[in-house]
Protein backbone atom coordinates (compact mmCIF):
# COMPACT_ATOMS: atom_id res chain seq x y z
CA UNK A 1 0.00 0.00 0.00
CA UNK A 2 1.33 3.42 -0.97
CA UNK A 3 0.42 5.21 2.32
CA UNK A 4 2.20 2.48 4.28
CA UNK A 5 5.31 2.79 2.12
CA UNK A 6 5.37 6.57 2.51
CA UNK A 7 5.13 6.34 6.30
CA UNK A 8 7.80 3.66 6.55
CA UNK A 9 10.14 5.65 4.28
CA UNK A 10 9.64 8.84 6.28
CA UNK A 11 10.11 6.94 9.56
CA UNK A 12 13.44 5.61 8.31
CA UNK A 13 14.71 9.13 7.58
CA UNK A 14 15.14 11.60 10.45
CA UNK A 15 15.65 14.51 8.06
CA UNK A 16 13.60 15.86 5.17
CA UNK A 17 12.93 13.60 2.20
CA UNK A 18 12.47 15.31 -1.13
CA UNK A 19 9.33 14.79 -3.15
CA UNK A 20 11.56 13.63 -6.00
CA UNK A 21 13.10 10.88 -3.85
CA UNK A 22 9.69 9.71 -2.69
CA UNK A 23 8.43 9.78 -6.26
CA UNK A 24 11.35 7.66 -7.47
CA UNK A 25 11.19 5.26 -4.53
CA UNK A 26 7.45 4.66 -4.93
CA UNK A 27 7.45 4.86 -8.75
CA UNK A 28 4.60 7.38 -8.74
CA UNK A 29 4.35 11.04 -9.75
CA UNK A 30 5.14 13.88 -7.35
CA UNK A 31 1.50 14.94 -7.64
CA UNK A 32 0.48 11.48 -6.44
CA UNK A 33 2.94 11.77 -3.54
CA UNK A 34 1.27 15.02 -2.50
CA UNK A 35 -2.18 13.40 -2.71
CA UNK A 36 -1.16 10.55 -0.42
CA UNK A 37 0.56 12.91 2.01
CA UNK A 38 -2.67 14.89 2.20
CA UNK A 39 -4.63 11.69 2.94
CA UNK A 40 -2.16 10.73 5.68
CA UNK A 41 -2.52 14.16 7.26
CA UNK A 42 -6.29 13.66 7.33
CA UNK A 43 -5.64 10.38 9.17
CA UNK A 44 -3.82 12.30 11.90
CA UNK A 45 -0.19 12.21 10.80
CA UNK A 46 1.70 15.47 11.09
CA UNK A 47 3.89 15.70 8.01
CA UNK A 48 5.89 18.87 7.51
CA UNK A 49 6.37 20.07 3.92
CA UNK A 50 9.03 22.68 3.12
CA UNK A 51 9.74 23.93 -0.43
CA UNK A 52 13.07 22.70 -1.83
CA UNK A 53 13.56 20.40 1.19
CA UNK A 54 10.67 17.96 1.01
CA UNK A 55 8.70 16.11 3.68
CA UNK A 56 9.41 15.20 7.29
CA UNK A 57 7.30 13.11 9.66
CA UNK A 58 6.77 14.96 12.94
CA UNK A 59 3.93 13.09 14.65
CA UNK A 60 2.35 9.62 14.45
CA UNK A 61 -1.26 9.38 15.70
CA UNK A 62 -2.27 6.65 18.12
CA UNK A 63 -4.70 5.14 15.65
CA UNK A 64 -5.30 1.51 14.79
CA UNK A 65 -4.16 1.68 11.17
CA UNK A 66 -3.08 -1.47 9.28
CA UNK A 67 0.49 -0.32 8.61
CA UNK A 68 1.00 0.84 12.20
CA UNK A 69 -0.22 -2.49 13.58
CA UNK A 70 2.00 -4.47 11.18
CA UNK A 71 5.12 -2.32 11.78
CA UNK A 72 7.27 -4.23 14.23
CA UNK A 73 4.60 -6.88 14.85
CA UNK A 74 6.39 -9.94 16.26
CA UNK A 75 3.99 -12.60 14.96
CA UNK A 76 4.07 -14.98 12.03
CA UNK A 77 0.33 -15.17 11.32
CA UNK A 78 -1.88 -13.15 13.66
CA UNK A 79 -2.50 -9.54 12.66
CA UNK A 80 -0.75 -9.53 9.30
CA UNK A 81 -4.05 -9.10 7.48
CA UNK A 82 -5.81 -6.11 9.04
CA UNK A 83 -9.17 -4.52 8.30
CA UNK A 84 -9.49 -1.15 10.04
CA UNK A 85 -12.56 1.07 10.17
CA UNK A 86 -13.40 4.41 11.72
CA UNK A 87 -16.77 3.14 12.96
CA UNK A 88 -18.52 -0.22 12.83
CA UNK A 89 -21.69 -1.53 14.43
CA UNK A 90 -19.61 -4.46 15.72
CA UNK A 91 -16.16 -5.84 14.87
CA UNK A 92 -17.52 -9.32 15.68
CA UNK A 93 -20.21 -9.02 13.01
CA UNK A 94 -17.74 -7.72 10.43
CA UNK A 95 -15.21 -10.47 11.18
CA UNK A 96 -17.98 -13.08 10.84
CA UNK A 97 -19.04 -11.58 7.52
CA UNK A 98 -15.51 -11.71 6.15
CA UNK A 99 -14.89 -15.25 7.40
CA UNK A 100 -18.21 -16.61 6.13
CA UNK A 101 -17.50 -15.14 2.70
CA UNK A 102 -13.99 -16.59 2.71
CA UNK A 103 -12.67 -13.03 2.34
CA UNK A 104 -9.94 -13.32 4.93
CA UNK A 105 -7.30 -15.77 6.02
CA UNK A 106 -6.24 -17.23 9.36
CA UNK A 107 -5.18 -14.52 11.77
CA UNK A 108 -7.12 -11.68 10.13
CA UNK A 109 -7.81 -8.79 12.50
CA UNK A 110 -10.82 -6.46 12.33
CA UNK A 111 -10.45 -3.19 14.27
CA UNK A 112 -12.63 -0.12 14.72
CA UNK A 113 -11.98 3.22 16.36
CA UNK A 114 -15.53 3.03 17.70
CA UNK A 115 -18.54 0.70 17.68
CA UNK A 116 -22.20 1.60 17.74
CA UNK A 117 -23.40 -1.89 18.77
CA UNK A 118 -20.38 -3.45 20.42
CA UNK A 119 -21.36 -6.47 22.46
CA UNK A 120 -20.07 -8.72 25.20
CA UNK A 121 -21.30 -11.92 26.80
CA UNK A 122 -25.04 -12.67 26.92
CA UNK A 123 -25.82 -9.82 24.51
CA UNK A 124 -24.58 -7.10 26.82
CA UNK A 125 -23.45 -3.80 25.33
CA UNK A 126 -19.74 -2.97 25.24
CA UNK A 127 -19.09 0.76 25.65
CA UNK A 128 -16.82 1.82 22.77
CA UNK A 129 -15.81 5.51 22.89
CA UNK A 130 -13.94 6.64 19.81
CA UNK A 131 -10.16 6.37 19.86
CA UNK A 132 -10.01 5.41 23.54
CA UNK A 133 -10.02 1.61 23.56
CA UNK A 134 -9.24 -1.41 21.46
CA UNK A 135 -12.27 -2.94 19.79
CA UNK A 136 -11.00 -5.82 17.71
CA UNK A 137 -11.97 -9.27 16.50
CA UNK A 138 -9.58 -11.98 15.39
CA UNK A 139 -10.43 -14.73 12.90
CA UNK A 140 -8.96 -18.14 13.72
CA UNK A 141 -9.28 -21.40 11.77
CA UNK A 142 -8.09 -24.01 14.25
CA UNK A 143 -7.90 -27.76 13.82
CA UNK A 144 -9.87 -28.33 17.00
CA UNK A 145 -13.08 -30.15 17.76
CA UNK A 146 -16.08 -27.91 18.56
CA UNK A 147 -15.92 -29.14 22.17
CA UNK A 148 -12.34 -27.83 22.43
CA UNK A 149 -13.07 -24.27 21.27
CA UNK A 150 -13.61 -23.11 24.86
CA UNK A 151 -9.82 -23.38 25.24
CA UNK A 152 -9.48 -20.40 22.89
CA UNK A 153 -11.22 -18.20 25.48
CA UNK A 154 -8.60 -19.30 28.02
CA UNK A 155 -5.85 -18.44 25.55
CA UNK A 156 -7.29 -15.00 24.81
CA UNK A 157 -7.63 -14.17 28.51
CA UNK A 158 -4.02 -15.21 29.14
CA UNK A 159 -2.85 -13.16 26.14
CA UNK A 160 -4.61 -10.02 27.34
CA UNK A 161 -3.22 -10.42 30.86
CA UNK A 162 0.30 -11.02 29.58
CA UNK A 163 -0.01 -8.09 27.15
CA UNK A 164 -1.06 -5.75 29.97
CA UNK A 165 1.74 -6.95 32.24
CA UNK A 166 4.36 -6.67 29.50
CA UNK A 167 3.26 -3.22 28.30
CA UNK A 168 2.37 -1.54 31.59
CA UNK A 169 3.63 -3.65 34.47
CA UNK A 170 0.11 -3.74 35.93
CA UNK A 171 -0.94 -6.97 37.67
CA UNK A 172 -3.83 -8.00 35.45
CA UNK A 173 -5.74 -11.15 36.43
CA UNK A 174 -8.50 -13.34 35.03
CA UNK A 175 -12.02 -13.54 36.40
CA UNK A 176 -13.92 -16.59 35.18
CA UNK A 177 -15.13 -17.00 32.53
CA UNK A 178 -13.69 -14.26 30.34
CA UNK A 179 -13.06 -10.96 32.11
CA UNK A 180 -9.68 -9.39 32.82
CA UNK A 181 -9.40 -7.34 36.01
CA UNK A 182 -6.98 -4.93 37.60
CA UNK A 183 -7.53 -4.45 41.34
CA UNK A 184 -10.90 -6.19 41.07
CA UNK A 185 -12.13 -3.81 38.36
CA UNK A 186 -12.85 -4.90 34.81
CA UNK A 187 -10.41 -3.64 32.19
CA UNK A 188 -11.15 -6.07 29.35
CA UNK A 189 -13.73 -8.51 28.10
CA UNK A 190 -13.46 -11.42 25.68
CA UNK A 191 -16.16 -12.91 23.49
CA UNK A 192 -15.64 -16.12 21.53
CA UNK A 193 -18.06 -17.32 18.85
CA UNK A 194 -17.67 -20.07 16.28
CA UNK A 195 -19.05 -21.30 12.99
CA UNK A 196 -19.04 -25.09 13.09
CA UNK A 197 -20.68 -28.38 12.22
CA UNK A 198 -21.12 -31.23 14.68
CA UNK A 199 -17.57 -32.50 14.21
CA UNK A 200 -15.80 -29.65 12.45
CA UNK A 201 -14.93 -26.04 13.22
CA UNK A 202 -15.02 -23.74 10.19
CA UNK A 203 -13.73 -20.68 12.02
CA UNK A 204 -13.69 -18.95 15.38
CA UNK A 205 -13.99 -15.22 16.01
CA UNK A 206 -12.40 -13.86 19.18
CA UNK A 207 -13.63 -10.41 20.18
CA UNK A 208 -11.52 -8.17 22.39
CA UNK A 209 -12.84 -5.13 24.21
CA UNK A 210 -10.02 -3.34 26.04
CA UNK A 211 -10.34 -0.15 28.07
CA UNK A 212 -7.08 1.60 27.26
CA UNK A 213 -7.26 5.41 27.49
CA UNK A 214 -10.80 5.88 28.77
CA UNK A 215 -11.32 8.35 31.61
CA UNK A 216 -13.08 7.49 34.87
CA UNK A 217 -16.05 9.71 34.07
CA UNK A 218 -16.91 7.54 31.07
CA UNK A 219 -16.77 4.15 32.80
CA UNK A 220 -19.11 2.42 35.26
CA UNK A 221 -17.88 2.11 38.88
CA UNK A 222 -16.95 -1.56 38.44
CA UNK A 223 -14.65 -0.86 35.47
CA UNK A 224 -11.23 0.70 34.99
CA UNK A 225 -8.78 1.48 32.19
CA UNK A 226 -5.04 1.21 31.71
CA UNK A 227 -4.79 5.00 31.71
CA UNK A 228 -6.62 5.27 35.02
CA UNK A 229 -4.37 2.69 36.65
CA UNK A 230 -1.14 4.10 35.25
CA UNK A 231 -1.98 7.79 35.44
CA UNK A 232 -0.88 8.29 31.85
CA UNK A 233 -1.67 7.46 28.25
CA UNK A 234 -0.88 4.03 26.79
CA UNK A 235 -0.04 3.40 23.13
CA UNK A 236 -2.92 1.34 21.79
CA UNK A 237 -0.82 0.07 18.89
CA UNK A 238 2.03 -1.21 21.08
CA UNK A 239 -0.42 -2.76 23.51
CA UNK A 240 -2.35 -4.52 20.73
CA UNK A 241 0.91 -5.82 19.25
CA UNK A 242 1.87 -7.26 22.65
CA UNK A 243 -1.51 -9.00 22.98
CA UNK A 244 -1.24 -10.47 19.48
CA UNK A 245 2.25 -11.79 20.19
CA UNK A 246 1.06 -13.51 23.38
CA UNK A 247 -2.06 -14.78 21.63
CA UNK A 248 -0.02 -16.44 18.91
CA UNK A 249 2.22 -18.15 21.46
CA UNK A 250 -0.61 -19.61 23.55
CA UNK A 251 -2.80 -20.39 20.53
CA UNK A 252 0.16 -22.34 19.17
CA UNK A 253 0.09 -24.48 22.31
CA UNK A 254 -3.50 -25.46 21.53
CA UNK A 255 -2.69 -26.35 17.94
CA UNK A 256 0.16 -28.54 19.21
CA UNK A 257 -2.28 -30.20 21.66
CA UNK A 258 -0.36 -28.83 24.65
CA UNK A 259 -3.38 -28.01 26.78
CA UNK A 260 -1.68 -28.45 30.17
CA UNK A 261 0.59 -25.34 29.96
CA UNK A 262 -2.45 -23.26 29.00
CA UNK A 263 -4.48 -24.55 31.92
CA UNK A 264 -1.61 -24.04 34.36
CA UNK A 265 -0.99 -20.46 33.24
CA UNK A 266 -4.71 -19.64 33.37
CA UNK A 267 -4.82 -20.89 36.97
CA UNK A 268 -1.74 -18.83 37.88
CA UNK A 269 -3.43 -15.70 36.53
CA UNK A 270 -6.86 -16.51 38.00
CA UNK A 271 -8.38 -14.19 40.59
CA UNK A 272 -11.39 -16.52 40.94
CA UNK A 273 -9.92 -19.81 42.17
CA UNK A 274 -9.69 -20.08 45.94
CA UNK A 275 -12.32 -17.39 46.52
CA UNK A 276 -15.81 -17.55 48.00
CA UNK A 277 -18.19 -16.63 45.20
CA UNK A 278 -21.79 -16.41 44.17
CA UNK A 279 -22.45 -17.54 40.61
CA UNK A 280 -25.77 -16.52 39.06
CA UNK A 281 -27.55 -17.71 35.94
CA UNK A 282 -31.19 -17.35 34.86
CA UNK A 283 -32.19 -15.83 38.22
CA UNK A 284 -30.72 -18.80 40.09
CA UNK A 285 -27.57 -18.66 42.17
CA UNK A 286 -25.23 -20.92 44.07
CA UNK A 287 -22.59 -19.95 46.63
CA UNK A 288 -19.39 -21.67 47.55
CA UNK A 289 -15.65 -21.74 47.05
CA UNK A 290 -14.23 -21.82 43.51
CA UNK A 291 -11.78 -24.72 43.72
CA UNK A 292 -10.81 -25.70 40.18
CA UNK A 293 -11.28 -25.38 36.45
CA UNK A 294 -12.36 -28.39 34.39
CA UNK A 295 -10.76 -29.35 31.10
CA UNK A 296 -13.79 -28.04 29.21
CA UNK A 297 -13.69 -24.64 30.92
CA UNK A 298 -16.22 -25.26 33.65
CA UNK A 299 -15.78 -23.68 37.07
CA UNK A 300 -15.82 -26.22 39.91
CA UNK A 301 -17.53 -24.84 43.02
CA UNK A 302 -17.54 -26.48 46.46
CA UNK A 303 -20.82 -25.59 48.18
CA UNK A 304 -21.64 -25.54 51.90
CA UNK A 305 -22.96 -29.13 51.74
CA UNK A 306 -19.60 -30.36 50.49
CA UNK A 307 -20.84 -30.99 46.96
CA UNK A 308 -18.72 -30.19 43.90
CA UNK A 309 -20.76 -28.40 41.24
CA UNK A 310 -19.55 -27.62 37.74
CA UNK A 311 -20.83 -24.45 36.12
CA UNK A 312 -20.24 -23.75 32.43
CA UNK A 313 -21.81 -20.29 32.33
CA UNK A 314 -22.88 -17.62 34.77
CA UNK A 315 -21.90 -14.32 36.39
CA UNK A 316 -19.45 -14.48 39.27
CA UNK A 317 -19.62 -12.18 42.30
CA UNK A 318 -16.85 -12.26 44.89
CA UNK A 319 -18.01 -12.74 48.49
CA UNK A 320 -14.65 -12.10 50.16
Amino acid sequence: MIPEEIIQYLKSNATFVSGQKLSQHLKISRAAVWKYVHELRESGYRIEAVPHRGYRLKFVPDKLLPWEIRAGLATRVLGHEVFCYDTLPSTMDEAFRLAEGNQCREGALVCAESQTRGRGRMGRTWFSPKGKGIYASLVLKPFLAPSEVSWITFVAAIAVCEGIRQTTGLAAAIKWPNDVLIKRKKVAGILTEMNAEVDRVHFVVVGLGLNVNIDKAHLPPQATSLRMELGGKVSRVLFLQAVLKQMEHWYGCLLERRFTPVLERWKELSVTLGRRIRISEHHKAIEGKAVDLSDDGGLIVLNSDGDLIKKMTGDVEFLD
